[in-house]
């Protein structure tokens, strides 16, 4: 057995409580948003302490086919920013899996000098993006699409301004991708967002918006003015910390039976910050530090089951109908539709492995109904290639004996140190 894995694409977990502290890995969500910013910006940037992972990888590539340099480090990442004039090179963007880069740059493509041509990998070809298509034909662009999804071509004359609509309820991150471009329109922007759920990103892009200098008023509930001429400035901005990622690590020591202390928890707009909360209803023991750190602890009495609308985290369904299955009684997640549409149909993936291992779960509409406490055996653990599929069930296997997880190497998406990070704190893995 190894005491530090090496990601391998089948895992086994073996069961035993995890300790420690650490800092959990830099915002994915923050540094695309921050590159995708910094392109845009008028001179050269500097994004601190980015995070490295498949996603970032794919967003400064993408920003490269559009002619904007970007040098991703450790420590720092460098943007040679276009002043909003972009020139793309002919290649194609390709964003690999990367949800983010494919739909920040198709709007991004608004302002480029010639024709761009978007694609991903396979994954990514099914993943929803027409509601943007036709968000972007009311910007005058001409988009030529494989029905709707990826690969298509963008070619535009620049984003005029006006009264621009979107749907947002297959992803939030069609209203992020417009509101990005939305400072360099020849005329202001109203953007109207319909039918959101994810609103926290929303505020995220907002907030980011504001801390580089563009003008963002709220006319309404989800909509939003975005003067125009109101361009980013270059300068050096932190990533900060990752909450999704932080969730995962949390529950992986409330399922194992530990205590884990994150140090670099501090305030964040990231809605996935809220499962902490969440993780305090279902009888964990949670404490806030001064300086930033969480501490999070398993409950000493045994999980309870929780009833949670995740329409504002949808990446933690995965996170925490795992811990559901630990906890006695019904646990009901509602407010589904935009997880199915992730790397994987994540309620049905969930429920699919979960029943693989024992599990009682049902799904009715956009709302999966959890009855923890069964008794869970071991068996092997299909992530589907979703980062977040093999997190979470890695969490399952710190409290599941002969718990396997298959293809176990997708966590590179988003955490490429998922596994190494078990380790330190006591997970023990063995690669099959």
């Amino acid at each position: 057995m190894s005491e530090m894995p090496i990601p391998d694409k089948t895992l086994a977990i073996h069961p035993g409580p995890l300790h420690g502290s650490l800092r959990a890995p830099s915002s994915k969500s923050i540094t695309n948003r921050l590159l995708a910013m910094t392109a845009l910006a008028e001179g050269e940037s500097e994004v601190r302490h980015p995070l490295l992972c498949d996603d970032t990888y794919a967003m400064a590539a993408g920003l490269g086919a559009l002619g904007v340099e970007v040098s991703l480090a450790a420590e720092r990442a460098t943007v040679a920013g276009s002043g909003g004039q972009l020139h793309p090179t002919g290649q194609v963007v390709d964003a690999a899996l990367s949800g983010t880069t494919l739909r920040f740059l198709a709007a991004l493509s608004l302002l480029a000098d010639r024709p761009v041509v978007l694609d991903g990998a396979p994954g990514l070809r099914r993943r929803p993006i027409g509601a943007l298509f036709e968000a972007l034909e009311r910007c005058g662009a001409r988009v030529e699409s494989n029905s709707g999804l990826a690969p298509f071509t963008i070619s535009s004359s620049g984003l005029e301004g006006g009264r621009i609509v979107v749907d947002a309820a297959k992803s939030s991150q069609f209203a992020t991708a417009l509101l990005l471009v939305a400072p360099y329109a020849k005329s202001d922007v109203e953007l109207v967002v319909e039918r959101l759920g994810a609103g926290g990103y929303v505020e995220l892009t907002v907030a980011l918006m504001g801390e580089l200098g563009a003008r963002v008023e709220r006319t309404g509930q989800t909509s939003f003015l975005v003067p125009s001429g109101s361009g980013y400035r270059s300068g050096s901005y932190e990533a900060g910390y990752d909450a999704s990622a932080a969730a995962h690590l949390f529950a992986a020591a409330v399922a194992s039976g530990g205590e884990l202390t994150v140090t670099n928890a501090g305030g964040t707009l990231q809605p996935d910050a809220a499962v902490v909360d969440v993780l305090g209803s279902m009888g964990a023991l949670v404490r806030r530090g001064e300086a930033g750190g969480v501490t999070v602890a398993a409950p000493p009495g045994g999980l309870r089951p929780v009833e949670v609308d995740l329409a504002p985290m949808p990446d933690q369904l995965p996170t925490l109908a795992v811990l559901a299955a630990l906890a006695p009684g019904e646990s009901r997640f509602s407010g589904l539709s935009v997880s199915r549409g992730h790397e994987s149909d994540r309620p049905r993936a969930v429920a699919d492995e979960l029943a693989r291992l024992g599990g009682e779960v049902e799904i009715e509409g956009d709302l999966l109904v959890v009855r923890g406490g069964r008794p869970l055996a071991g068996g092997v653990v299909e992530s589907y290639g979703d980062h977040r599929m093999a997190m979470a069930f890695s969490a399952l296997g710190t409290a599941v004996e002969g718990l396997v997880i298959a293809g176990a190497d997708c966590v590179t998406k988003t955490y490429p140190g998922w596994w190494e990070d078990l380790a330190r704190l006591g997970a023990r893995l063995e690669a099959l």
